[in-house]
C-alpha cells in the first residue's frame, strides 16, 4: 500500500479564497418595446470585502465567455 503523501492546507487570513457566486442574467426594462437589453446586477457586502466601494471606480474587460471587473489603480 502507498504511502500518504497528502496534506490540506487551511487558508490563512492573507491568502484570497476563491468564492464562486451564480447569478441570472436579467433584462433592462424599455418600456415594453421588444428585445430587451441583458443586464447584470451585482449587490452585497461582498463586494464592500473586495474593495469596492460606493463610488469607486472600476474597469471590465470583456472576452470570449467571460467578464473581468478590476478596481481601477490611482483613483
Amino acid at each position: 500500500m502507498a504511502k500518504r503523501d497528502c496534506s490540506v492546507k487551511t487558508p490563512t487570513a492573507k491568502e484570497e479564497v476563491v468564492k464562486t457566486r451564480q447569478y441570472t442574467v436579467g433584462y433592462a426594462p424599455n418600456r415594453g418595446k421588444p428585445n430587451p437589453s441583458p443586464q447584470l446586477t451585482l449587490s452585497g457586502k461582498w463586494l464592500n470585502k473586495l474593495g469596492f466601494e460606493v463610488g469607486s471606480h472600476y474597469t471590465l474587460t470583456r472576452q470570449a465567455g467571460q467578464l473581468i471587473i478590476r478596481l481601477s489603480e490611482g483613483e
